[in-house]
């Protein structure tokens, strides 16, 4: 009996130290924290934003090739679909947003983002992964002027009562997907929004 409780302690040691060392890996923002980025990875992170007295919670998947292919799904309440942005290095982007019937597209790297205007998609990718960047623009757009702060597993853009907080979950790196993941269909019916 007295050597179960103590391999039972011992577990129970053990089990502690495995959480607490997942808890301290997983500060993904933590200043200083080196990061080399996968092959391949699926990032699930919430997203909060907030625009004047509007504001909406959303679940964020990234899969990501990094620097070649990026696809972003948003989706809000009850899964529904709320956004979807596909990146291809050599082939442009493309914004579909389901609940207006709406779609955009566009070449290079600056990605036009409602509301926020030119976010460099690199940069914005970055944030999924833990990285911290000084800023989300491009160069020489008219984003707004967004300031970037950080915490454990959390980044929160901000300017004046507009504000963007990602949250990390998750990040499967060495992550497999069919084809289909990088193809994104635009309904017949859906308007195509001009990018200014």
């Amino acid at each position: 009996m007295e050597n179960s409780l103590k391999f039972l302690a011992i577990l129970v040691t053990f089990a502690i130290q495995v959480q607490l060392f997942s808890c301290a890996s997983s500060r993904y923002f933590a200043e200083g924290r080196q990061i080399a980025l996968p092959d391949s990875a699926k990032v699930k992170t919430t997203l909060s934003v907030s625009q004047q007295d509007a504001k909406e919670k959303l679940s964020a998947v990234l899969f990501a090739v990094p620097n070649k292919r990026y696809r972003f799904e948003f989706s809000g309440t009850f899964g529904l679909g709320a956004a979807s942005i596909l990146w291809k290095k050599d082939e442009g982007w493309r914004i579909v947003l389901p609940q207006n019937e709406r779609y955009m597209e566009g070449t290079g790297d600056c990605v036009f983002v409602p509301i926020y205007g030119g976010v460099d998609i690199h940069k914005f990718a970055a944030l999924f992964f833990g990285q911290r960047v000084n800023s989300l623009a491009c160069e020489g757009s008219a984003m707004q002027n967004l300031t970037l702060e950080y915490v454990d597993n959390t980044a929160l853009a901000f300017s004046g009562t507009d504000s963007l907080r990602l949250e990390i979950k998750n990040i499967e790196t060495g992550a497999k997907w069919k084809s289909g993941v990088w193809n994104l269909n635009v309904p017949d019916k859906y308007v195509r929004v001009d990018v200014q």
